[in-house]
């Protein structure tokens, strides 16, 4: 039997492939009839209804373009502030800051006193880093009792995850260890559910061989201190993979994406390493990783089969509230707004060539009382630079690995994981944009605290 919707899915998206788009009324209509001929003789009817736009159509503005170089960029607090959290628990000198953007001395100096002032960064060992309340300066980690001893770490990579993730821990302590050579180390030990859990935050991630490494040994560096620990989330802020047809199928703003293999897939997170081009097809070099278990991911499967069967209010959702409630009242300066973002601010976009691109509605969903929240999704998560920075490469790397989420460089993360003898272990992505979660955006914080809140609810039902 065929699948009426998937179908027209995959021609809406074959035909306004970037690199083959019409750019005219005749160019359209004669690629319609190639696909139909050629591809989709299946579908035996098109109805095509051509409207023109009205003049004062504002053109799309891109949601989630590459950044590029940020040499030169004006200094701001905000971008400061940016730079300083990306970087935590690694403090940074005015001469860091200055090899990264290439801001005069006088003025980094200047936006940090402002922020010290603020109470928003503090100085350390002669560089800065973000203020973090109620944390404990420590030269060493203390030794943990056994009854507190973490079963469970949740790894996050940007300032505004590990705030999320800490606000649902319960009964906890927060150790940071600074170093002048080195990696600096920050863990927030507590209770989560039944559940003793360690979250750490990774200093900025990227494609050097500085952040590789240190990423990788900032994953051994956990798993040694606290020896216990059985089961790994890596949680965040992720890039949705869209579905222009099924609403079932589409992962949206502020839904959640939990790694399973799926849809025919060996692996839960697959990484592309580089992209070739042989022959005008693209081919992927990826390194593919799965764990040796699944209890993670049956959880999830778990909750969402449980939310589709009762008529009740999601487990997670209970959580993502007492979570914001929580913050509100403790929000002490000007940190991130972790409020879910108004909906018509999840602006649904697609290359069409070149820079163009065109703005499209979502998919409708049948159920009117479930338009609205975080769902969730469990399947493959990929990633990698080298897919995430160009629309057309993207769209054929989630397509070919039947991907519903992606993130940035997580490849040093995932092989320390395994190099470590981590036998379960769940990739969750709350879906801040439609690249790879990397785009500074006000859905940041609020995907971040979904993923977390999917993360306790996943604690919360399972045995671990």
């Amino acid at each position: 039997m065929i699948d009426a919707s998937a179908v027209a899915s995959q021609f809406f998206q074959d035909l306004i492939l970037p690199d083959q788009f019409p750019l005219d009324y005749i160019g359209f209509v004669k690629r319609l009839l190639i696909l139909m001929h050629k591809g989709y003789k299946c579908v035996s009817k098109l109805e095509i209804e051509l409207k023109q736009l009205e003049i004062t159509s504002v053109k799309p503005v891109n949601q989630v373009s590459v950044e590029g170089s940020t040499l030169n960029l004006d200094i701001s607090l905000t971008k400061l502030r940016e730079l300083i959290e990306s970087s935590y628990p690694n403090p940074l000198t005015i001469d860091d800051i200055n090899k990264k953007h290439g801001w005069k001395n006088s003025d980094i100096k200047d936006n940090l006193e402002k922020l010290q002032e603020s109470g928003i960064v503090k100085p350390v060992d002669g560089g800065y880093t973000r203020v973090v309340l109620h944390d404990k300066i420590v030269e060493q980690i203390p030794n943990i009792q056994n009854n507190r001893q973490p079963t469970v770490a949740i790894i996050t990579a940007e300032y505004c995850e590990k705030v999320a993730v800490d606000i649902l821990i319960e009964n906890k302590e927060t150790f940071v260890r600074y170093t002048t050579v080195g990696e600096s180390n920050v863990y927030t030990i507590g209770k989560m559910g039944n559940h003793s859990v360690v979250c750490t935050k990774l200093p900025a991630l990227g494609l050097s061989r500085e952040a590789t490494i240190a990423a990788g040994n900032a994953i051994t560096r956990l798993l040694g201190t606290f020896q216990k620990v059985e089961h790994v989330f890596v949680c965040g802020a992720g890039g949705g993979v869209p579905h222009y047809t099924n609403y079932d199928k589409h992962v949206k703003l502020g839904d959640v994406v939990v790694s399973h293999c799926g849809n025919n897939q060996k692996a839960v997170y697959t990484y592309c390493k580089n992209v070739s081009n042989e022959n005008g097809n693209l081919k992927f070099h990826c390194h593919q990783y799965s764990p040796k278990t699944f209890d993670l991911q049956i959880a999830a499967m778990k909750l969402q089969t449980e939310v589709k069967s009762i008529d009740k209010k999601p487990l997670w959702d209970t959580y993502l509230n007492e979570a914001l409630n929580k913050i509100e009242k403790q929000k002490t300066d000007n940190e991130s707004d972790f409020k879910r973002p108004p909906a018509d601010s999840d602006k649904l976009q697609m290359y069409i060539g070149g820079t163009e691109l065109i703005e499209i509605t979502h998919p409708i969903c049948n159920d009117k009382d479930n338009t609205l929240g975080t769902r969730i999704h469990v399947g493959p998560i990929g990633g990698g630079q080298s897919v995430t920075s160009n629309a057309f490469t993207r769209q054929k790397f989630t397509a070919e690995y039947k991907l519903l989420a992606m993130d940035s460089e997580f490849d040093s993360v995932m092989g320390s994981l395994m190099g470590n003898y981590c036998h379960s272990y769940a990739i969750v992505r709350g879906i801040s944009d439609y690249k790879d979660g990397s785009v500074k955006n006000k859905w940041q914080p609020y995907a971040s605290l979904a993923a977390a809140s999917v993360i306790k609810a996943i604690l919360s039902i399972t045995n671990v």
